[in-house]
């Protein structure tokens, strides 16, 4: 389900109500995604992430990936 956003500028919300953005997601697995951003590698496990948003420039019609 995310691996249409490899490579592409994501913001990540977490279940616990944080999240990073401005960077983009480079690899992933069954149980991790690798995301950068401009001062991080951050290996994040999946079960952590609530939604993960496509950051583009419009956003009415960014595209949401959501977890329950």
């Amino acid at each position: 389900m995310l691996k249409e956003f490899i490579n592409q500028q994501v913001t990540i919300l977490f279940i616990d109500g944080g999240s990073v953005s401005g960077g983009t997601l480079i690899e992933m697995d069954e149980k991790f995604v690798k995301y950068q951003s401009p001062q991080n590698l951050n290996i994040i496990p999946i079960s952590s992430i609530k939604t993960v948003t496509l950051q583009n420039g419009d956003n009415h019609n960014s595209t949401v990936r959501g977890f329950r």
